[in-house]
Protein backbone atom coordinates (compact mmCIF):
# COMPACT_ATOMS: atom_id res chain seq x y z
CA UNK A 1 0.00 0.00 0.00
CA UNK A 2 1.44 3.44 -0.94
CA UNK A 3 1.03 5.46 2.04
CA UNK A 4 3.69 8.71 1.25
CA UNK A 5 4.87 11.05 -1.76
CA UNK A 6 7.03 13.65 -1.77
CA UNK A 7 6.02 17.65 -2.75
CA UNK A 8 9.32 20.08 -3.03
CA UNK A 9 11.60 17.54 -0.94
CA UNK A 10 9.46 16.86 1.93
CA UNK A 11 7.76 13.40 2.70
CA UNK A 12 4.11 13.42 3.77
CA UNK A 13 1.38 11.28 3.68
CA UNK A 14 -0.02 10.95 -0.12
CA UNK A 15 -3.58 12.17 1.47
CA UNK A 16 -1.81 15.28 2.13
CA UNK A 17 0.21 16.01 -0.80
CA UNK A 18 -1.28 18.95 -2.75
CA UNK A 19 -0.28 21.98 -5.14
CA UNK A 20 -1.46 25.13 -4.82
CA UNK A 21 -4.18 25.66 -7.93
CA UNK A 22 -1.89 28.76 -8.66
CA UNK A 23 1.01 26.44 -10.49
CA UNK A 24 1.55 26.65 -13.77
CA UNK A 25 0.60 22.87 -14.62
CA UNK A 26 -2.85 23.43 -13.76
CA UNK A 27 -3.57 27.06 -15.08
CA UNK A 28 -1.78 26.32 -18.75
CA UNK A 29 -0.51 22.67 -18.78
CA UNK A 30 3.06 23.53 -18.58
CA UNK A 31 5.44 20.91 -16.96
CA UNK A 32 6.82 17.71 -17.54
CA UNK A 33 7.79 14.28 -15.92
CA UNK A 34 9.32 11.05 -15.94
CA UNK A 35 8.46 7.58 -15.10
CA UNK A 36 9.91 4.10 -14.45
CA UNK A 37 9.53 1.15 -12.49
CA UNK A 38 10.81 0.32 -9.02
CA UNK A 39 11.75 -4.00 -8.90
CA UNK A 40 13.13 -5.25 -5.91
CA UNK A 41 13.37 -1.97 -4.09
CA UNK A 42 15.46 -0.66 -7.20
CA UNK A 43 14.66 2.09 -9.53
CA UNK A 44 15.07 -0.02 -12.81
CA UNK A 45 18.13 1.39 -15.34
CA UNK A 46 18.01 4.72 -12.99
CA UNK A 47 21.01 7.09 -14.19
CA UNK A 48 18.98 6.81 -17.88
CA UNK A 49 15.94 8.23 -16.49
CA UNK A 50 17.19 10.96 -14.11
CA UNK A 51 19.59 11.75 -17.80
CA UNK A 52 16.29 11.97 -19.41
CA UNK A 53 14.56 13.98 -16.45
CA UNK A 54 16.98 16.82 -16.46
CA UNK A 55 17.44 17.04 -20.33
CA UNK A 56 13.58 17.37 -20.29
CA UNK A 57 13.34 20.20 -18.10
CA UNK A 58 16.17 21.86 -20.26
CA UNK A 59 14.03 21.38 -23.01
CA UNK A 60 11.19 23.18 -21.10
CA UNK A 61 13.73 26.03 -19.82
CA UNK A 62 12.97 24.40 -16.31
CA UNK A 63 15.19 24.39 -13.44
CA UNK A 64 15.11 21.34 -11.55
CA UNK A 65 15.43 22.38 -7.39
CA UNK A 66 17.53 20.05 -6.91
CA UNK A 67 21.06 18.91 -7.90
CA UNK A 68 21.55 14.97 -9.26
CA UNK A 69 22.39 13.58 -5.97
CA UNK A 70 19.88 15.27 -3.70
CA UNK A 71 16.91 13.80 -6.28
CA UNK A 72 18.12 10.06 -6.02
CA UNK A 73 18.16 9.90 -2.21
CA UNK A 74 14.51 11.97 -2.36
CA UNK A 75 13.30 9.43 -4.68
CA UNK A 76 15.01 6.38 -2.53
CA UNK A 77 13.17 7.88 0.69
CA UNK A 78 10.08 7.79 -0.77
CA UNK A 79 11.01 4.34 -1.60
CA UNK A 80 12.06 3.05 1.78
CA UNK A 81 8.99 4.74 3.20
CA UNK A 82 6.38 2.85 0.89
CA UNK A 83 8.15 -0.68 1.59
CA UNK A 84 6.71 -1.62 -1.79
CA UNK A 85 10.30 -3.56 -3.70
CA UNK A 86 7.40 -3.69 -6.81
CA UNK A 87 6.11 -0.11 -7.54
CA UNK A 88 5.94 2.60 -10.58
CA UNK A 89 7.21 5.72 -9.57
CA UNK A 90 6.60 9.26 -11.35
CA UNK A 91 8.89 12.62 -11.22
CA UNK A 92 6.70 15.85 -11.96
CA UNK A 93 8.09 18.47 -12.01
CA UNK A 94 6.06 21.76 -12.91
CA UNK A 95 5.72 25.37 -14.07
CA UNK A 96 5.60 27.00 -10.90
CA UNK A 97 3.08 29.39 -9.02
CA UNK A 98 3.22 31.61 -11.93
CA UNK A 99 2.92 35.59 -11.21
CA UNK A 100 0.56 36.26 -14.12
CA UNK A 101 -0.81 32.94 -14.80
CA UNK A 102 1.68 32.65 -18.19
CA UNK A 103 5.16 32.68 -17.27
CA UNK A 104 6.88 29.85 -15.61
CA UNK A 105 8.25 30.38 -12.08
CA UNK A 106 10.14 28.37 -9.66
CA UNK A 107 9.46 24.87 -10.20
CA UNK A 108 7.66 22.14 -8.13
CA UNK A 109 8.92 18.86 -7.65
CA UNK A 110 6.29 15.97 -7.00
CA UNK A 111 7.81 12.68 -6.57
CA UNK A 112 4.87 9.82 -6.82
CA UNK A 113 5.09 5.98 -6.03
CA UNK A 114 2.12 3.87 -7.32
CA UNK A 115 1.56 0.49 -7.70
CA UNK A 116 3.41 -1.79 -10.13
CA UNK A 117 1.45 -1.68 -13.37
CA UNK A 118 0.44 -5.60 -15.16
CA UNK A 119 -0.31 -6.59 -18.33
CA UNK A 120 -2.60 -9.43 -19.32
CA UNK A 121 -0.25 -12.70 -20.56
CA UNK A 122 -2.28 -12.52 -23.54
CA UNK A 123 -1.23 -9.08 -25.19
CA UNK A 124 2.33 -10.72 -25.11
CA UNK A 125 1.65 -14.09 -26.32
CA UNK A 126 -1.42 -12.96 -29.17
CA UNK A 127 -0.38 -9.15 -29.88
CA UNK A 128 -2.16 -5.82 -29.59
CA UNK A 129 -3.97 -3.56 -31.72
CA UNK A 130 -3.77 0.01 -32.84
CA UNK A 131 -5.34 2.50 -33.94
CA UNK A 132 -3.69 5.02 -36.50
CA UNK A 133 -4.30 8.78 -35.86
CA UNK A 134 -2.62 11.82 -37.90
CA UNK A 135 -1.25 14.10 -34.73
CA UNK A 136 3.12 14.99 -34.15
CA UNK A 137 3.34 16.01 -30.49
CA UNK A 138 5.08 19.21 -29.83
CA UNK A 139 8.20 18.94 -28.31
CA UNK A 140 8.00 15.65 -28.82
CA UNK A 141 11.91 15.06 -27.57
CA UNK A 142 10.49 15.84 -24.09
CA UNK A 143 8.39 14.21 -21.71
CA UNK A 144 5.46 16.54 -21.03
CA UNK A 145 2.56 16.18 -19.27
CA UNK A 146 0.64 17.20 -22.36
CA UNK A 147 -1.42 13.99 -23.13
CA UNK A 148 -4.56 15.50 -23.88
CA UNK A 149 -4.39 13.62 -27.42
CA UNK A 150 -4.19 10.39 -26.05
CA UNK A 151 -7.03 10.88 -23.32
CA UNK A 152 -8.79 12.35 -25.50
CA UNK A 153 -8.82 9.47 -27.73
CA UNK A 154 -9.31 6.89 -25.04
CA UNK A 155 -13.28 5.92 -25.87
CA UNK A 156 -12.42 5.11 -29.73
CA UNK A 157 -9.40 3.35 -28.47
CA UNK A 158 -11.50 1.21 -25.78
CA UNK A 159 -14.09 0.49 -28.40
CA UNK A 160 -12.21 -0.56 -31.18
CA UNK A 161 -10.28 -2.93 -28.44
CA UNK A 162 -7.01 -1.14 -29.48
CA UNK A 163 -4.31 -0.95 -26.95
CA UNK A 164 -3.47 3.04 -27.83
CA UNK A 165 -3.10 5.45 -30.88
CA UNK A 166 -0.31 5.16 -33.76
CA UNK A 167 0.18 8.52 -34.69
CA UNK A 168 1.19 9.62 -37.95
CA UNK A 169 2.09 13.02 -39.87
CA UNK A 170 2.82 13.80 -43.10
CA UNK A 171 3.09 10.56 -44.49
CA UNK A 172 5.28 9.33 -42.03
CA UNK A 173 4.78 7.22 -38.67
CA UNK A 174 6.26 8.70 -34.96
CA UNK A 175 4.77 7.16 -31.86
CA UNK A 176 1.99 6.29 -29.52
CA UNK A 177 0.49 7.90 -26.74
CA UNK A 178 2.78 6.48 -24.20
CA UNK A 179 5.21 4.41 -26.16
CA UNK A 180 7.89 3.89 -29.36
CA UNK A 181 7.00 2.02 -31.95
CA UNK A 182 9.19 -0.43 -33.65
CA UNK A 183 9.14 -2.43 -37.28
CA UNK A 184 10.64 -5.44 -38.48
CA UNK A 185 11.04 -5.75 -42.00
CA UNK A 186 11.00 -8.93 -44.34
CA UNK A 187 14.82 -9.52 -44.32
CA UNK A 188 14.73 -9.23 -40.11
CA UNK A 189 16.05 -5.36 -40.28
CA UNK A 190 14.95 -3.67 -36.65
CA UNK A 191 13.38 -0.05 -37.95
CA UNK A 192 12.26 2.53 -35.50
CA UNK A 193 11.55 6.39 -35.62
CA UNK A 194 14.91 8.04 -35.14
CA UNK A 195 13.45 11.83 -35.27
CA UNK A 196 10.51 13.80 -33.96
CA UNK A 197 9.93 11.30 -30.80
CA UNK A 198 10.52 10.37 -27.02
CA UNK A 199 13.60 8.51 -26.98
CA UNK A 200 12.47 6.27 -24.60
CA UNK A 201 14.64 4.49 -22.03
CA UNK A 202 13.22 0.94 -23.05
CA UNK A 203 14.16 2.18 -26.46
CA UNK A 204 16.99 2.74 -26.68
CA UNK A 205 17.76 -0.36 -24.39
CA UNK A 206 16.13 -2.32 -27.36
CA UNK A 207 18.01 -0.41 -29.15
CA UNK A 208 21.19 -2.00 -27.59
CA UNK A 209 20.48 -5.13 -27.74
CA UNK A 210 19.49 -5.19 -31.17
CA UNK A 211 22.39 -3.90 -32.44
CA UNK A 212 24.22 -7.10 -31.09
CA UNK A 213 22.09 -9.24 -32.94
CA UNK A 214 19.77 -8.04 -35.86
CA UNK A 215 20.68 -4.90 -38.60
CA UNK A 216 18.69 -1.67 -37.47
CA UNK A 217 18.19 1.19 -38.14
CA UNK A 218 16.86 4.72 -37.31
CA UNK A 219 14.98 6.72 -39.64
CA UNK A 220 11.52 7.96 -40.73
CA UNK A 221 9.28 5.20 -41.26
CA UNK A 222 6.79 5.95 -44.12
CA UNK A 223 3.29 4.91 -43.38
CA UNK A 224 3.22 2.05 -46.72
CA UNK A 225 6.12 0.12 -44.87
CA UNK A 226 3.36 -0.68 -42.35
CA UNK A 227 2.13 -2.85 -45.05
CA UNK A 228 5.03 -4.75 -45.93
CA UNK A 229 6.48 -4.86 -42.11
CA UNK A 230 6.73 -8.68 -41.03
CA UNK A 231 6.59 -8.30 -37.45
CA UNK A 232 5.93 -4.95 -35.34
CA UNK A 233 6.03 -4.41 -31.21
CA UNK A 234 5.93 -0.93 -28.66
CA UNK A 235 7.92 -0.28 -26.16
CA UNK A 236 8.11 1.48 -22.63
CA UNK A 237 8.62 1.68 -19.21
CA UNK A 238 5.58 -0.62 -18.36
CA UNK A 239 5.23 -2.71 -21.06
CA UNK A 240 8.96 -3.61 -22.25
CA UNK A 241 8.78 -4.84 -25.75
CA UNK A 242 5.12 -5.82 -26.82
CA UNK A 243 4.16 -7.57 -30.21
CA UNK A 244 1.54 -5.64 -32.68
CA UNK A 245 -0.31 -7.81 -34.82
CA UNK A 246 -2.66 -5.10 -36.52
CA UNK A 247 -2.75 -1.46 -37.00
CA UNK A 248 -6.24 -0.42 -37.82
CA UNK A 249 -7.11 -2.74 -40.28
CA UNK A 250 -3.71 -3.83 -41.65
CA UNK A 251 -2.63 -7.20 -40.63
CA UNK A 252 1.14 -7.02 -39.70
CA UNK A 253 2.74 -9.90 -40.78
CA UNK A 254 0.48 -12.86 -40.43
CA UNK A 255 -0.83 -11.61 -37.60
CA UNK A 256 0.75 -13.16 -34.83
CA UNK A 257 4.56 -12.18 -32.78
CA UNK A 258 6.93 -12.98 -34.95
CA UNK A 259 10.39 -14.46 -33.89
CA UNK A 260 12.49 -11.07 -33.93
CA UNK A 261 9.85 -9.79 -31.70
CA UNK A 262 9.64 -12.73 -29.41
CA UNK A 263 13.88 -12.94 -29.30
CA UNK A 264 14.26 -9.36 -28.13
CA UNK A 265 10.98 -9.55 -25.88
CA UNK A 266 13.44 -12.64 -24.06
CA UNK A 267 16.22 -10.64 -24.26
CA UNK A 268 14.80 -7.39 -22.59
CA UNK A 269 13.75 -9.70 -19.74
CA UNK A 270 17.50 -10.91 -19.35
CA UNK A 271 18.95 -7.53 -19.50
CA UNK A 272 16.36 -6.49 -16.61
CA UNK A 273 16.98 -9.41 -14.53
CA UNK A 274 21.11 -8.80 -14.84
CA UNK A 275 20.77 -4.92 -14.00
CA UNK A 276 18.75 -5.94 -10.91
CA UNK A 277 21.63 -8.89 -9.91
CA UNK A 278 24.34 -5.75 -10.06
CA UNK A 279 23.36 -4.96 -6.44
Amino acid sequence: MIKYYSVNGKLVPKEEASLLVGDLSILRGYGMFDFFLVKKGRPLFFDDYLDRFFRSAGMLRLEVPYDRETLRAQIMEVIRANGQPSAGLKLVLTGGYSPDGYSPAKPNLVIVQSPLPTYSPAQYEQGVKLLLHEYHRTLSAAKTINYIMGIYLLPEVQAAGAEDVLFHFDGKVYETTRANFFIVKKDGTVVTPGAGVLHGITRKKTLEIARRHYLTEERELAMEELQTASEAFITSSTKLIMPVVQVDGTTIGNGRPGPVTKDLMKRMEEAVDAYLEQG
